[in-house]
């Protein structure tokens, strides 16, 4: 089924089940957000294809997005004063497939889209390999000084594999493509696979790294 929408394209790809932290600051964006929380309307977040982000022509965004929802927001009042950045929280809800979309009257994007719905169980994803997918996971995110690391578990095995991706240092585009993937195992494999090769080519400089000091410590 069709839903009209508001479309926000910025230089990110949020996942289902992430969350995104923004500053509204571009005054047509403030009215996009003042529509969709008076009228507790959900938001279409798209990565860009082609353009920029702010300040400029509005850009064309990727055909595949993700819905996402206001949960948290500086009061409203806040939104129309003067040099206020307006802080949001969006948490993605479902993977969303644009059909069509225009300028509205207040220089936003609007449009249609659907729900873009995905095949999300598979038996060949084992207790076993969830148990290993964790453990990558985990090992990623400590080099990457994140928080909380120790309190990941299998549980929500969706939401820990799109986590895996939001912090995972590769590109936009390879992030969109992760997205675009019709089924959760194909976007499963491909994570599992960037992970481990990450984790290795971190285990290899660190290594260096020792050896380097362990050089220097002998010659001092």
């Amino acid at each position: 089924m069709e839903m009209y929408l508001p479309i926000f394209p910025l230089n990110t790809v949020l996942f289902p089940g992430t969350t995104l932290e923004l500053q509204i600051f571009e005054e047509r964006y403030k009215k996009m957000i003042y529509s969709a929380l008076t009228t507790n309307q959900d938001i279409g977040i798209f990565c860009i294809k082609e353009g920029i982000e702010a300040y400029g022509p509005l850009p064309t965004p990727y055909e595949i997005g993700t819905l996402g929802k206001i949960y948290e927001h500086d009061p409203i009042e806040n939104l129309f004063q003067n040099d206020v950045i307006f802080r949001i929280n969006i948490m993605g809800l479902k993977k969303i497939k644009l059909l069509h979309y225009y300028e509205s009257q207040d220089h936003y994007l609007v449009g249609n889209a659907i729900i873009q719905e995905e095949n999300i169980f598979s038996q060949n994803i084992t207790t076993e390999k969830k148990n290993e997918f964790l453990k990558e996971v985990k090992e990623y995110l400590k080099y990457q000084n994140i928080d909380n690391v120790d309190q990941l578990t299998t549980d929500n095995f969706i939401l820990l594999c799109h986590l895996a991706i939001k912090y995972l240092n590769i590109s936009l585009s390879e992030k969109q493509k992760l997205l675009q993937l019709s089924s959760f195992e194909e976007r499963w494999k491909e994570t599992f696979k960037t992970l481990k090769q990450k984790n290795e080519i971190i285990k290899q400089l660190q290594n260096v790294q020792e050896h380097r000091k362990d050089d220097y410590d002998m010659f001092n």
